[in-house]
């Protein structure tokens, strides 16, 4: 409505565009995953001189964010996805945030990554860096993280992006040496062409759609043919998001920066940062603009991923350095992200889905237990490495598993959304996913099953007795098993009792091909 103030002033009525009540309190537990790091950031700044008590802040900090996280699953589980609109302005137009089953799941994931992490880190960080603000840094990339997984727009997916890139900056030149600029320069300079990419696709949408919002974008585009600008903004962010994810063939960054910081740092970014670029693709590509659902822009992702899983193989196959080895095995886990989403079924979404909790928590496990082998033995060098079998048995049996998790071995977590995915990519008669699959898993098995046969069950290496006697006890650290072994004990329970989590992830494809209740959930105020 419209009233004239004076002449040539006129007042416009926006009181049917705002929000006329309080949010209720139930409503905060959408945003908790992201405040209680935000305020534990906070603290940790105030603090930093407190260097004792930074550990402790980030445990309670991150315990708090997974408790958040469970019982936020527990209310979308039973009631479907959850929005919270904040600024007093009603959807589209207030900031939103929305709670649904992937998201959900991915926040509860990796709040448990990082709570492993930050327990690792005790026996890892020294005093120096807890003052030059790791665990400050540590929860500002909890905060982007979990931002991105719940945020209602796309415009603020971008600004979280920007938040945990910023932090992870910070994390990858900590120490300072030339190995770690080098490796925060490549990190760097393609996630900043992404960025780059991502903000200019956004600009485009909102200047053809007006709207930014990712339900009301849902209701838009989903009535609009896949031609003219559409197929540009999609191609942009499909360019985007895969550089984002390290997906072929923009994927060289990650295993020339993974290898380069502090190991705790390349678990945290193995476990968590990949997985943002796969889940903004899985929500562009299916909330904010399914139209291209039936594409040929799904062809493109699906050659793409059958080339990443392939390339990312091989490139394991040839490593003598074991966390460049794992960074080949997490380049080659994204392929197999992309050719699921690329099919576009449920049960192709539901293995991936799946398999990205999988992947969480087995590269996490992989980095985390590379640190304890350079603790013990002082290289990750497999030309050097040996006889940890002998000396560490207990190192040996958990990496040998980790081996048969990574490669897809039944009945461990990686076997079952393989097979979903294969079966589907059958029935989809998508032959080449399909081979890509099965061979990417026998090079995964031939690459990790090379480096526990060179660096674990060979008998120790004359050259290595040396350098095994000034670090065998110095690096001793056994309270750092307990995180690795956390990770790998979830990681068997998820493999060994694979139907609840199948079940949830089931629901949440579903929900991703027919938005009708994340558009309710959001918009149901408005309409």
């Amino acid at each position: 409505m419209e009233t004239l103030l004076a002449e040539g002033v006129v007042a416009i009525d926006t009181t049917g565009a705002m929000l006329s009540k309080a949010t209720p309190s139930i409503d905060w537990l959408i945003v908790g995953p992201i405040l209680i790091p935000l305020f534990a950031a906070a603290v940790l700044i105030i603090l930093r001189r407190a260097v004792a008590w930074h550990p402790f802040i980030a445990i309670a900090a991150v315990g708090g964010t997974i408790a958040t996280s469970f019982l936020l699953l527990l209310r979308v589980s039973e009631f479907g996805p959850q929005a919270m609109t904040m600024g007093n302005w009603f959807p589209p137009f207030g900031i939103t945030f929305v709670a649904d089953l992937l998201g959900v799941i991915l926040t509860l994931t990796s709040g448990i990554a990082v709570f492993c992490v930050v327990l690792y880190a005790m026996g890892e960080i020294t005093g120096r860096e807890r003052r030059f603000g790791f665990y400050a840094l540590l929860m500002t990339l909890l905060v982007g993280v979990n931002g991105a997984f719940l945020t209602g727009d796309i415009f603020n997916l971008y600004v979280w992006f920007e938040v945990f890139l910023i932090s992870s900056f910070g994390l990858i030149v900590m120490g300072g040496g030339a190995k770690q600029l080098d490796g925060a320069v490549k990190y760097c300079f393609l996630n900043l062409i992404a960025t780059t990419l991502f903000l200019i696709a956004t600009g485009y949408l909102y200047g053809v759609y007006g709207t930014l919002n990712m339900a009301d974008l849902s209701k838009i585009v989903g009535a609009k043919p896949f031609e003219g600008a559409l197929v540009i903004i999609s191609m942009l962010y499909l360019v985007a998001f895969s550089m984002k994810a390290a997906a072929f063939p923009l994927y060289f960054w990650l295993p020339a920066s993974y290898h380069t910081p502090k190991i705790v740092v390349s678990a945290l970014f193995a476990g968590l940062l990949t997985k943002v670029g796969i889940y903004a693709l899985i929500r562009t590509f299916t909330i904010i603009l399914p139209p291209a659902g039936d594409s040929w822009l799904m062809l493109l992702m699906l050659y793409a991923g059958i080339a990443t899983m392939v390339c990312g193989g091989l490139g394991a196959v040839v490593q003598t350095d074991l966390r460049r080895l794992f960074s080949y095995i997490l380049v080659s886990s994204i392929g197999f992200m992309l050719i699921g989403l690329s099919l576009g079924t449920e049960q192709s979404l539901t293995a991936t889905m799946f398999y990205m909790v999988h992947s969480i928590l087995v590269m996490t496990a992989l980095f985390l237990l590379s640190g304890l082998v350079y603790n013990y033995r002082g290289t990750l060098d497999l030309r050097t490495l040996s006889g940890v079998n002998k000396d560490f048995p207990f190192l040996s049996l958990m990496f040998l598993v980790l081996v048969f998790m990574a490669s897809g071995f039944p009945p461990f977590s990686g076997f079952w959304p393989k097979l979903v995915l294969i079966s589907e990519s059958l029935d989809k008669q998508a032959y080449a996913g399909t081979c890509a699959v099965i061979f990417s898993s026998f090079l995964s098995m031939i690459a990790l099953g090379r480096a526990y046969a060179f660096g674990f069950w060979r008998p120790l290496l004359k050259t290595s007795e040396d350098e095994v006697r000034q670090t065998q006890f110095s690096g001793m650290k056994s309270l750092q098993y307990i995180p690795v072994l956390v990770l790998i004990t979830l990681a068997i329970v998820v493999g060994v009792m694979p139907s609840y989590l199948f079940d949830l992830s089931a629901s949440g494809a579903k929900n991703l091909l027919n938005s009708t209740a994340y558009i309710e959930a959001v918009l149901g105020g408005a309409l």
